[in-house]
């Protein structure tokens, strides 16, 4: 047998831990009888990640979260379980069997819901369905809540959704374990296996999901290597496929336009996010209905003004001040909202 992965969630600090963390972990395999087998071995911790998370009343924040600790290595001869120990934290014992990642794999099923020469493709995975029809009920879903947001219906047939299915069980799935927010709706599983079974699939997509078949609202944010995740449960204030939509607008290089902190930010600003308060020096100057000089609202203001007011409005891309939005609500700060008209005009652009 060659090398297999395994993957654990991180074990909660130790009420005598002391230190910065070593950012390694050793392991040590136990046969059936809980003696030690083979050697002991090194295996590295990732840092903490932070991801967005959707919130139950359609905001949207960054959240810091445990990383799962996951490694490949070839299994000693009697091998059964391991325990792991990572300095400062409580030690962890597994069984290797729950813990192997499964191998990526070709979808059992692959679909397209939309035209074949689509401009826009997001790729849907399946998570805990075993049930192919329902999956493919949502998709369809997924595409018609897609159509019918503006501006998307404007330019009918451009967007498409490649649903790729593989059954699992709704209760364990393929990409887990799970990682769930402490008081928040943050919802995802292991990142890195996901992408490998979307990259095994050979979809092509400008953006992916993992649509997470479970009977609680949440959600997580992707990334260029990473699919997003979102639940199939809605909330009191939106659909899940608005959290969906969201991620969409990635696709089409919008930015978050909500202050929650990410110290792990890419460097730029894209092109619905203003540096400059003076809405006249915005890149969407000539959609303004404020023309400043200073900034149409400044941070935690604008509520009173009209909504269809365009300006510059304080708070964007993962900052309280410094950086502006063009209107005060948007899809790209709330999944509750519409798309701002600088966000609408750049989605046609590409469309």
């Amino acid at each position: 047998m060659g090398p297999i992965r395994m993957v654990v969630p991180r074990a909660p600090a130790s009420a005598q831990a002391a230190g910065a963390p070593s950012g390694f972990a050793e392991v040590a395999f136990l046969d059936s009888a809980g003696t030690q087998v083979g050697r002991r071995r090194k295996v590295k911790v990732g840092p903490a990640a932070v991801v967005e998370s959707p919130a139950a009343d359609g905001t949207i924040a960054q959240q810091s979260t445990e990383p799962l600790i996951a490694f490949r290595t070839r299994l000693p001869k009697g091998a059964a379980a391991f325990r792991l120990h990572e300095p400062g934290r409580d030690p962890i014992l597994a069984d290797i069997l729950a813990t192997a990642s499964p191998r990526p794999k070709r979808p059992d099923s692959r679909r397209r819901f939309g035209p074949a020469d689509a401009r826009f493709v997001l790729a849907v995975l399946a998570e805990r369905f075993d049930k192919e029809a329902l999956f493919h009920t949502h998709c369809a879903e997924l595409l018609a809540a897609i159509e019918a947001t503006p501006p998307f219906g404007e330019r009918p047939g451009r967007i498409a959704v490649e649903a790729l299915f593989w059954r699992s069980s709704p209760d364990e799935g393929l990409f887990g374990p799970l990682t769930m927010g402490q008081g928040t709706d943050l919802i995802f599983g292991d990142r890195a296996l996901a992408a490998a079974f979307l990259k095994k699939s050979g979809a092509k997509a400008d953006r992916a999901i993992v649509l997470l078949n479970l009977a609680r609202r949440g959600g997580a944010g992707g990334t260029a290597d990473f699919p997003a995740w979102v639940t199939n449960e809605p909330s009191a204030t939106d659909r899940w496929q608005d959290v969906a939509i969201h991620e969409l607008g990635h696709a089409f290089g919008l930015g978050d336009e909500y202050d929650s902190a990410n110290p792990q930010a890419p460097p730029g600003i894209e092109p619905n996010i203003s540096a400059s308060p003076d809405p006249a020096r915005s890149p969407w100057a000539h959609l303004c209905t404020d023309h400043g000089p200073g900034p149409t609202a400044p941070f935690n203001a604008g509520t009173a003004l009209p909504a269809a007011t365009i300006g510059t409005f304080e708070g964007a891309r993962y900052q309280q001040h410094g950086r502006f939005r063009p209107q005060f609500r948007c899809r790209m700060r709330s999944t509750r909202d519409p798309f701002c008209a600088r966000c609408r005009e750049l989605i046609l652009a590409r469309l």
